[in-house]
Protein backbone atom coordinates (compact mmCIF):
# COMPACT_ATOMS: atom_id res chain seq x y z
CA UNK A 1 0.00 0.00 0.00
CA UNK A 2 1.30 3.45 -0.88
CA UNK A 3 2.24 5.74 1.99
CA UNK A 4 0.38 9.07 2.01
CA UNK A 5 2.61 12.14 2.27
CA UNK A 6 0.69 15.32 3.12
CA UNK A 7 2.49 18.26 1.48
CA UNK A 8 1.70 21.68 3.01
CA UNK A 9 2.57 24.61 0.73
CA UNK A 10 0.88 27.63 -0.76
CA UNK A 11 3.38 27.62 -3.62
CA UNK A 12 1.94 25.76 -6.62
CA UNK A 13 5.36 25.41 -8.27
CA UNK A 14 6.72 23.68 -5.16
CA UNK A 15 3.67 21.42 -4.96
CA UNK A 16 4.01 20.32 -8.58
CA UNK A 17 7.74 19.58 -8.23
CA UNK A 18 7.30 17.70 -4.95
CA UNK A 19 4.32 15.71 -6.26
CA UNK A 20 6.24 14.57 -9.35
CA UNK A 21 9.24 13.40 -7.34
CA UNK A 22 7.24 11.63 -4.61
CA UNK A 23 4.80 9.87 -6.97
CA UNK A 24 7.56 8.78 -9.33
CA UNK A 25 8.89 6.07 -7.01
CA UNK A 26 5.61 4.17 -6.68
CA UNK A 27 5.85 3.58 -2.92
CA UNK A 28 4.45 6.97 -1.85
CA UNK A 29 1.57 9.23 -2.86
CA UNK A 30 1.65 13.02 -2.43
CA UNK A 31 -1.52 14.65 -1.05
CA UNK A 32 -1.01 18.34 -1.92
CA UNK A 33 -2.75 20.84 0.41
CA UNK A 34 -2.59 24.33 -1.09
CA UNK A 35 -4.58 26.32 1.47
CA UNK A 36 -6.06 26.32 4.98
CA UNK A 37 -9.39 25.36 3.45
CA UNK A 38 -7.83 22.31 1.78
CA UNK A 39 -6.29 21.25 5.10
CA UNK A 40 -9.61 21.70 6.95
CA UNK A 41 -11.43 19.67 4.30
CA UNK A 42 -8.88 16.86 4.46
CA UNK A 43 -9.09 16.76 8.27
CA UNK A 44 -12.89 16.77 8.16
CA UNK A 45 -13.01 13.77 5.82
CA UNK A 46 -10.71 11.58 7.92
CA UNK A 47 -12.77 8.46 8.61
CA UNK A 48 -15.88 9.84 6.85
CA UNK A 49 -17.77 8.56 3.81
CA UNK A 50 -15.32 10.23 1.45
CA UNK A 51 -12.51 8.80 3.50
CA UNK A 52 -9.16 10.53 3.33
CA UNK A 53 -6.44 8.14 4.41
CA UNK A 54 -4.28 9.10 7.37
CA UNK A 55 -0.90 10.59 6.45
CA UNK A 56 2.27 8.66 7.16
CA UNK A 57 4.43 11.81 7.01
CA UNK A 58 4.04 15.59 6.81
CA UNK A 59 6.19 17.58 4.36
CA UNK A 60 6.07 21.30 5.23
CA UNK A 61 7.26 24.17 2.99
CA UNK A 62 9.43 26.23 5.37
CA UNK A 63 9.42 29.45 3.31
CA UNK A 64 5.65 29.38 2.78
CA UNK A 65 4.97 28.47 6.41
CA UNK A 66 6.91 31.45 7.71
CA UNK A 67 4.59 33.81 5.81
CA UNK A 68 1.60 32.83 7.99
CA UNK A 69 3.49 32.02 11.17
CA UNK A 70 3.06 28.26 10.55
CA UNK A 71 -0.60 28.53 11.59
CA UNK A 72 -1.71 25.72 9.27
CA UNK A 73 1.05 23.44 10.48
CA UNK A 74 0.26 24.31 14.13
CA UNK A 75 -3.38 23.29 13.58
CA UNK A 76 -2.25 19.89 12.33
CA UNK A 77 0.45 19.53 14.98
CA UNK A 78 -2.05 20.16 17.80
CA UNK A 79 -4.55 17.61 16.46
CA UNK A 80 -4.33 14.47 18.67
CA UNK A 81 -5.14 12.31 15.62
CA UNK A 82 -1.78 13.23 14.10
CA UNK A 83 0.38 12.62 17.18
CA UNK A 84 3.63 10.87 16.37
CA UNK A 85 3.50 11.40 12.61
CA UNK A 86 7.01 12.42 11.45
CA UNK A 87 7.51 15.93 10.06
CA UNK A 88 10.02 16.83 7.32
CA UNK A 89 10.67 20.43 6.28
CA UNK A 90 11.72 21.48 2.77
CA UNK A 91 13.69 24.67 2.15
CA UNK A 92 15.12 26.56 -0.79
CA UNK A 93 18.50 26.43 0.95
CA UNK A 94 19.76 25.23 4.33
CA UNK A 95 21.49 27.26 7.02
CA UNK A 96 22.15 26.55 10.66
CA UNK A 97 19.42 29.03 11.63
CA UNK A 98 16.76 27.42 9.39
CA UNK A 99 17.73 23.94 10.58
CA UNK A 100 17.43 24.95 14.24
CA UNK A 101 14.05 26.65 13.66
CA UNK A 102 12.72 23.57 11.83
CA UNK A 103 13.84 21.29 14.66
CA UNK A 104 12.24 23.58 17.25
CA UNK A 105 8.97 23.39 15.32
CA UNK A 106 9.06 19.62 15.59
CA UNK A 107 10.76 18.67 12.34
CA UNK A 108 13.13 15.73 12.25
CA UNK A 109 14.70 16.23 8.82
CA UNK A 110 15.35 19.30 6.63
CA UNK A 111 15.50 18.71 2.87
CA UNK A 112 16.31 20.91 -0.13
CA UNK A 113 14.57 20.74 -3.52
CA UNK A 114 15.04 18.95 -5.80
CA UNK A 115 15.16 15.79 -3.65
CA UNK A 116 18.04 13.37 -4.11
CA UNK A 117 17.34 9.64 -4.35
CA UNK A 118 18.74 9.27 -0.83
CA UNK A 119 16.29 11.93 0.45
CA UNK A 120 13.32 10.16 -1.16
CA UNK A 121 14.45 6.84 0.32
CA UNK A 122 14.77 8.46 3.73
CA UNK A 123 11.26 9.89 3.40
CA UNK A 124 9.81 6.51 2.45
CA UNK A 125 11.59 4.72 5.31
CA UNK A 126 10.30 7.25 7.87
CA UNK A 127 6.74 6.83 6.56
CA UNK A 128 7.07 3.04 6.60
CA UNK A 129 8.40 3.01 10.17
CA UNK A 130 5.50 5.20 11.33
CA UNK A 131 2.98 2.87 9.68
CA UNK A 132 4.57 -0.14 11.35
CA UNK A 133 4.46 1.58 14.76
CA UNK A 134 0.85 2.74 14.28
CA UNK A 135 -0.34 -0.72 13.22
CA UNK A 136 1.48 -2.33 16.13
CA UNK A 137 -0.07 0.12 18.63
CA UNK A 138 -3.57 -0.54 17.20
CA UNK A 139 -3.02 -4.26 17.61
CA UNK A 140 -1.90 -3.86 21.23
CA UNK A 141 -4.86 -1.59 22.02
CA UNK A 142 -7.29 -4.12 20.59
CA UNK A 143 -5.71 -6.95 22.53
CA UNK A 144 -5.64 -4.90 25.76
CA UNK A 145 -9.39 -4.31 25.46
CA UNK A 146 -10.00 -8.07 25.24
CA UNK A 147 -8.06 -8.94 28.39
CA UNK A 148 -10.35 -10.65 30.89
CA UNK A 149 -8.52 -13.60 32.32
CA UNK A 150 -5.17 -14.40 33.83
CA UNK A 151 -4.31 -16.22 30.64
CA UNK A 152 -4.80 -13.01 28.69
CA UNK A 153 -2.68 -11.07 31.19
CA UNK A 154 0.09 -13.62 30.81
CA UNK A 155 -0.15 -13.32 27.03
CA UNK A 156 0.09 -9.52 27.28
CA UNK A 157 3.20 -9.78 29.43
CA UNK A 158 4.76 -12.03 26.80
CA UNK A 159 3.87 -9.52 24.12
CA UNK A 160 5.34 -6.72 26.21
CA UNK A 161 8.60 -8.62 26.43
CA UNK A 162 8.51 -9.13 22.67
CA UNK A 163 7.84 -5.42 22.15
CA UNK A 164 10.81 -4.49 24.35
CA UNK A 165 12.94 -6.78 22.23
CA UNK A 166 11.54 -5.15 19.10
CA UNK A 167 12.33 -1.69 20.49
CA UNK A 168 15.86 -2.86 21.21
CA UNK A 169 16.18 -4.10 17.66
CA UNK A 170 14.72 -0.91 16.18
CA UNK A 171 16.98 1.30 18.35
CA UNK A 172 19.84 -0.88 17.22
CA UNK A 173 19.31 0.35 13.67
CA UNK A 174 20.21 3.83 14.86
CA UNK A 175 22.63 3.22 17.74
CA UNK A 176 25.07 0.56 18.82
CA UNK A 177 23.97 -2.03 21.39
CA UNK A 178 25.98 -0.19 24.03
CA UNK A 179 24.12 3.10 23.39
CA UNK A 180 20.74 1.35 23.47
CA UNK A 181 21.66 -0.21 26.82
CA UNK A 182 22.57 3.21 28.23
CA UNK A 183 19.17 4.62 27.18
CA UNK A 184 17.23 1.64 28.55
CA UNK A 185 19.08 1.74 31.88
CA UNK A 186 18.63 5.51 32.22
CA UNK A 187 15.12 6.43 30.91
CA UNK A 188 15.78 10.15 31.51
CA UNK A 189 18.11 9.90 28.53
CA UNK A 190 15.06 9.50 26.28
CA UNK A 191 13.49 12.82 27.37
CA UNK A 192 13.66 16.07 25.42
CA UNK A 193 16.67 18.17 26.34
CA UNK A 194 20.40 17.80 26.51
CA UNK A 195 23.58 19.39 27.74
CA UNK A 196 26.69 21.18 26.63
CA UNK A 197 29.66 18.85 26.33
CA UNK A 198 33.21 19.03 25.03
CA UNK A 199 33.14 16.32 22.35
CA UNK A 200 35.00 15.23 19.25
CA UNK A 201 32.99 15.61 16.04
CA UNK A 202 33.68 13.72 12.80
CA UNK A 203 32.32 14.31 9.33
CA UNK A 204 33.00 11.91 6.45
CA UNK A 205 31.81 12.59 2.91
CA UNK A 206 32.17 10.85 -0.44
CA UNK A 207 33.92 12.90 -3.10
CA UNK A 208 31.99 13.55 -6.32
CA UNK A 209 29.21 11.11 -5.46
CA UNK A 210 26.47 13.58 -6.40
CA UNK A 211 27.81 13.87 -9.95
CA UNK A 212 28.40 10.12 -10.08
CA UNK A 213 24.87 9.31 -8.90
CA UNK A 214 23.39 11.41 -11.73
CA UNK A 215 24.98 8.98 -14.20
CA UNK A 216 23.91 5.72 -12.50
CA UNK A 217 20.54 3.95 -12.08
CA UNK A 218 18.86 4.64 -8.75
CA UNK A 219 19.08 1.02 -7.56
CA UNK A 220 22.85 1.00 -8.04
CA UNK A 221 23.23 4.32 -6.22
CA UNK A 222 21.21 2.99 -3.27
CA UNK A 223 23.17 -0.26 -3.10
CA UNK A 224 26.51 1.58 -3.24
CA UNK A 225 25.58 4.13 -0.59
CA UNK A 226 24.01 1.59 1.76
CA UNK A 227 27.05 -0.68 1.58
CA UNK A 228 29.39 2.28 2.18
CA UNK A 229 27.38 3.58 5.15
CA UNK A 230 27.14 0.10 6.66
CA UNK A 231 30.89 -0.49 6.51
CA UNK A 232 31.73 2.95 7.94
CA UNK A 233 29.14 2.70 10.73
CA UNK A 234 30.64 -0.58 11.92
CA UNK A 235 34.07 1.05 12.26
CA UNK A 236 32.70 4.13 14.06
CA UNK A 237 30.83 2.00 16.60
CA UNK A 238 33.89 -0.20 17.12
CA UNK A 239 35.72 2.89 18.43
CA UNK A 240 32.81 3.94 20.71
CA UNK A 241 31.51 6.59 18.34
CA UNK A 242 27.85 7.42 17.76
CA UNK A 243 26.46 8.11 14.30
CA UNK A 244 24.20 11.14 14.66
CA UNK A 245 22.93 11.32 11.09
CA UNK A 246 23.41 10.19 7.51
CA UNK A 247 23.25 13.32 5.34
CA UNK A 248 22.95 11.89 1.85
CA UNK A 249 26.39 10.32 1.26
CA UNK A 250 27.91 12.00 4.35
CA UNK A 251 28.20 10.81 7.94
CA UNK A 252 28.02 12.97 11.07
CA UNK A 253 29.34 11.21 14.19
CA UNK A 254 30.50 12.15 17.69
CA UNK A 255 32.92 10.57 20.14
CA UNK A 256 32.53 10.98 23.90
CA UNK A 257 28.72 10.83 24.16
CA UNK A 258 26.50 9.16 25.05
CA UNK A 259 29.22 6.54 25.59
CA UNK A 260 31.99 7.74 27.86
CA UNK A 261 35.57 7.53 26.58
CA UNK A 262 38.97 8.08 28.19
CA UNK A 263 40.16 9.88 25.07
CA UNK A 264 37.49 10.58 22.44
CA UNK A 265 40.01 12.47 20.27
CA UNK A 266 42.16 9.35 19.92
CA UNK A 267 39.09 7.19 19.31
CA UNK A 268 38.01 9.51 16.49
CA UNK A 269 41.45 9.57 14.83
CA UNK A 270 41.79 5.78 15.03
CA UNK A 271 38.30 5.33 13.61
CA UNK A 272 39.09 7.71 10.73
CA UNK A 273 42.27 5.80 9.84
CA UNK A 274 40.43 2.47 9.84
CA UNK A 275 37.57 3.99 7.82
CA UNK A 276 39.96 5.11 5.08
CA UNK A 277 41.60 1.68 5.05
CA UNK A 278 38.13 0.08 4.92
CA UNK A 279 37.51 1.91 1.65
CA UNK A 280 39.63 -0.79 -0.02
CA UNK A 281 36.97 -3.35 0.89
CA UNK A 282 34.22 -0.96 -0.21
CA UNK A 283 35.81 -0.52 -3.64
CA UNK A 284 36.53 -4.26 -3.92
CA UNK A 285 32.77 -4.75 -3.48
CA UNK A 286 32.08 -2.07 -6.12
CA UNK A 287 34.55 -3.63 -8.55
CA UNK A 288 33.00 -7.08 -8.10
CA UNK A 289 29.60 -5.58 -8.91
CA UNK A 290 30.93 -3.60 -11.86
CA UNK A 291 30.39 -0.29 -10.06
CA UNK A 292 32.85 2.67 -10.12
CA UNK A 293 35.38 3.26 -7.34
CA UNK A 294 34.63 5.98 -4.78
CA UNK A 295 36.76 8.12 -2.43
CA UNK A 296 36.05 9.65 0.97
CA UNK A 297 37.36 12.71 2.80
CA UNK A 298 37.23 13.00 6.61
CA UNK A 299 37.33 16.03 8.93
CA UNK A 300 37.70 15.95 12.75
CA UNK A 301 37.31 18.80 15.26
CA UNK A 302 36.89 18.90 19.05
CA UNK A 303 34.92 21.57 20.85
CA UNK A 304 31.90 22.45 22.96
CA UNK A 305 28.54 21.37 21.50
CA UNK A 306 24.95 20.93 22.59
CA UNK A 307 23.98 17.26 22.43
CA UNK A 308 20.69 15.65 23.34
CA UNK A 309 17.15 14.92 22.22
CA UNK A 310 15.78 17.71 20.02
CA UNK A 311 12.19 17.87 18.79
CA UNK A 312 8.76 17.60 20.40
CA UNK A 313 7.18 15.28 22.95
CA UNK A 314 5.70 13.23 20.14
CA UNK A 315 8.72 13.09 17.90
CA UNK A 316 12.38 13.83 18.53
CA UNK A 317 15.86 12.72 17.59
CA UNK A 318 19.29 12.53 19.15
CA UNK A 319 21.29 15.38 17.64
CA UNK A 320 24.33 17.59 18.07
CA UNK A 321 24.53 21.31 17.23
CA UNK A 322 27.02 24.11 17.79
CA UNK A 323 29.93 25.96 16.25
CA UNK A 324 32.21 22.93 16.66
CA UNK A 325 29.97 21.02 14.26
CA UNK A 326 30.20 23.83 11.71
CA UNK A 327 33.98 24.00 12.09
CA UNK A 328 34.24 20.23 11.62
CA UNK A 329 32.23 20.51 8.41
CA UNK A 330 34.57 23.25 7.21
CA UNK A 331 37.66 21.17 8.00
CA UNK A 332 36.15 18.22 6.11
CA UNK A 333 35.42 20.42 3.08
CA UNK A 334 39.17 21.03 2.63
CA UNK A 335 39.97 17.31 2.39
CA UNK A 336 40.30 15.30 -0.79
CA UNK A 337 39.64 11.61 -1.35
CA UNK A 338 41.70 9.42 0.97
CA UNK A 339 42.62 12.27 3.34
CA UNK A 340 42.01 12.77 7.06
CA UNK A 341 42.21 16.38 8.27
CA UNK A 342 42.05 17.20 11.99
CA UNK A 343 42.25 20.56 13.74
CA UNK A 344 45.11 21.20 16.16
CA UNK A 345 42.44 21.69 18.84
CA UNK A 346 41.66 18.00 18.38
CA UNK A 347 45.27 16.83 18.40
CA UNK A 348 46.68 18.74 21.39
CA UNK A 349 45.97 15.98 23.97
CA UNK A 350 47.27 13.23 21.66
CA UNK A 351 49.94 14.93 19.52
CA UNK A 352 52.65 12.64 20.94
CA UNK A 353 51.06 9.53 19.40
CA UNK A 354 49.63 10.97 16.16
CA UNK A 355 51.62 11.00 12.93
CA UNK A 356 50.83 13.43 10.14
CA UNK A 357 52.13 14.29 6.68
CA UNK A 358 51.84 18.09 6.82
CA UNK A 359 50.09 20.95 8.59
CA UNK A 360 48.57 24.14 7.21
CA UNK A 361 45.99 26.82 8.04
CA UNK A 362 42.48 27.18 6.68
CA UNK A 363 40.09 30.13 6.73
CA UNK A 364 36.76 29.87 8.52
CA UNK A 365 33.74 32.04 7.75
CA UNK A 366 32.97 34.31 10.68
CA UNK A 367 36.32 33.69 12.40
CA UNK A 368 39.18 36.15 11.98
CA UNK A 369 42.05 33.84 12.83
CA UNK A 370 42.86 30.92 10.57
CA UNK A 371 42.51 27.40 11.96
CA UNK A 372 45.62 25.15 11.95
CA UNK A 373 44.92 21.61 10.71
CA UNK A 374 47.02 18.49 10.09
CA UNK A 375 46.80 15.73 7.52
CA UNK A 376 46.72 12.54 9.63
CA UNK A 377 48.56 9.39 8.56
CA UNK A 378 48.30 7.24 11.70
CA UNK A 379 48.11 6.89 15.46
CA UNK A 380 50.33 4.87 17.79
CA UNK A 381 49.84 3.82 21.41
CA UNK A 382 47.10 1.28 22.09
CA UNK A 383 45.64 1.87 18.62
CA UNK A 384 48.75 1.30 16.48
CA UNK A 385 47.19 1.84 13.06
CA UNK A 386 48.20 3.82 9.98
CA UNK A 387 46.92 4.57 6.52
CA UNK A 388 47.67 1.84 4.02
CA UNK A 389 49.95 2.99 1.22
CA UNK A 390 48.11 3.48 -2.04
CA UNK A 391 49.90 2.80 -5.31
CA UNK A 392 50.26 6.12 -7.12
CA UNK A 393 48.44 6.27 -10.44
CA UNK A 394 50.93 6.85 -13.31
CA UNK A 395 50.83 10.34 -14.83
CA UNK A 396 50.50 10.80 -18.59
CA UNK A 397 52.62 13.75 -19.78
CA UNK A 398 50.80 15.89 -22.37
CA UNK A 399 53.28 18.76 -22.80
CA UNK A 400 50.48 21.35 -22.47
CA UNK A 401 48.80 20.24 -25.71
CA UNK A 402 45.23 20.06 -24.42
CA UNK A 403 43.47 23.32 -23.46
CA UNK A 404 40.43 23.48 -21.17
CA UNK A 405 38.41 26.00 -19.17
CA UNK A 406 38.55 26.10 -15.37
CA UNK A 407 35.66 27.53 -13.32
CA UNK A 408 35.89 28.38 -9.61
CA UNK A 409 33.09 26.82 -7.51
CA UNK A 410 31.58 28.03 -4.24
CA UNK A 411 28.91 25.80 -2.71
CA UNK A 412 28.68 24.04 -6.09
CA UNK A 413 27.90 27.33 -7.89
CA UNK A 414 30.20 28.83 -10.54
CA UNK A 415 31.91 32.12 -9.61
CA UNK A 416 33.32 34.47 -12.24
CA UNK A 417 34.39 33.66 -15.77
CA UNK A 418 36.40 30.81 -17.24
CA UNK A 419 40.15 30.59 -16.65
CA UNK A 420 41.97 29.06 -19.64
CA UNK A 421 44.57 26.41 -18.82
CA UNK A 422 46.60 23.77 -20.61
CA UNK A 423 46.99 20.22 -19.32
CA UNK A 424 50.58 19.36 -18.51
CA UNK A 425 49.95 15.90 -17.02
CA UNK A 426 47.00 13.74 -15.95
CA UNK A 427 46.22 10.49 -14.11
CA UNK A 428 43.06 8.84 -12.78
CA UNK A 429 43.40 10.84 -9.55
CA UNK A 430 45.25 14.06 -10.35
CA UNK A 431 45.82 16.63 -13.05
CA UNK A 432 48.57 19.26 -13.47
CA UNK A 433 47.53 22.50 -15.21
CA UNK A 434 49.44 25.48 -16.57
CA UNK A 435 47.40 28.70 -16.36
CA UNK A 436 47.46 30.54 -19.69
CA UNK A 437 48.37 34.27 -19.72
CA UNK A 438 45.45 36.72 -19.61
CA UNK A 439 44.96 40.36 -18.65
CA UNK A 440 44.13 41.13 -15.00
CA UNK A 441 44.23 37.44 -14.20
CA UNK A 442 43.09 36.39 -10.72
CA UNK A 443 44.09 32.81 -10.08
CA UNK A 444 42.32 30.74 -7.39
CA UNK A 445 43.90 29.79 -4.06
CA UNK A 446 44.93 26.34 -2.90
CA UNK A 447 41.97 24.22 -1.63
CA UNK A 448 39.56 25.90 -4.05
CA UNK A 449 37.00 23.61 -5.70
CA UNK A 450 36.81 23.92 -9.49
CA UNK A 451 35.03 22.52 -12.53
CA UNK A 452 37.11 21.61 -15.59
CA UNK A 453 35.37 21.78 -18.97
CA UNK A 454 36.68 20.61 -22.36
CA UNK A 455 35.66 22.06 -25.72
CA UNK A 456 33.42 18.99 -26.11
CA UNK A 457 31.61 20.11 -22.90
CA UNK A 458 32.76 16.95 -21.11
CA UNK A 459 33.54 18.00 -17.53
CA UNK A 460 35.27 16.92 -14.33
CA UNK A 461 35.49 18.30 -10.78
CA UNK A 462 38.64 18.77 -8.72
CA UNK A 463 40.21 20.54 -5.74
CA UNK A 464 43.45 22.54 -6.00
CA UNK A 465 46.00 20.95 -3.67
CA UNK A 466 49.22 22.69 -4.71
CA UNK A 467 50.23 25.84 -6.60
CA UNK A 468 53.63 27.04 -7.79
CA UNK A 469 53.54 30.16 -9.93
CA UNK A 470 51.06 29.54 -12.74
CA UNK A 471 51.25 25.74 -12.43
CA UNK A 472 48.60 23.98 -10.36
CA UNK A 473 48.21 20.41 -9.13
CA UNK A 474 44.60 19.30 -8.57
CA UNK A 475 43.03 16.18 -7.08
CA UNK A 476 39.94 14.94 -8.90
CA UNK A 477 36.72 14.75 -6.89
CA UNK A 478 34.83 13.44 -9.92
CA UNK A 479 36.31 12.15 -13.16
CA UNK A 480 34.49 10.38 -15.96
CA UNK A 481 36.24 7.91 -18.24
CA UNK A 482 35.24 10.05 -21.22
CA UNK A 483 37.03 13.11 -19.80
CA UNK A 484 40.25 11.18 -19.22
CA UNK A 485 40.08 9.55 -22.65
CA UNK A 486 39.40 12.83 -24.47
CA UNK A 487 42.27 14.62 -22.72
CA UNK A 488 44.86 11.90 -23.38
CA UNK A 489 43.73 10.97 -26.92
CA UNK A 490 46.29 12.15 -29.48
CA UNK A 491 47.90 14.36 -26.81
CA UNK A 492 50.11 12.00 -24.83
CA UNK A 493 53.86 12.44 -24.95
CA UNK A 494 55.26 9.91 -27.35
CA UNK A 495 58.75 10.07 -25.87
Amino acid sequence: MKKNIWVLSGNRTVLVQVQRQINRGGGMRAVCLFSDAAVEKAMAHLGGEDTVEMPSLFLVDYEDGRKNGFTTFSRIKNNPAFAGIPVFFLCESRTQETDEECYELGGTVVLVLPFSDAALLRMEKAAWQHEMTRNYEKLLQKQAAELATAKEIKRLNEQLAARNELLHQVFGKYFSDEVVQVILEHPEGAAIGGQKRYLTVMMADLRGFTSLSDRLPAEIVIEMINHFLGEMTEVIQRYRGTVIEFIGDAILAVFGAPLASECPQADAVAAAVCMQNKMRDVNAFNQEKGYPAIEMGIGIHAGEVFIGNIGSESLMRYNVIGQAVNLCSRVESYSVGGQILASMETLRPIEQIVSFRRSFEIAMKGIREKIPVCEITGIAGAYECGLLQEQEAPMTILEDRCVLSMYVLLDKQILGSAIPASVHAISEKEIVLQMLPQEKAEYPDVFTDVELVLDTQENAYAKIVEAEGNRYRLHFTFLSGDFLQLVTKENAYKG
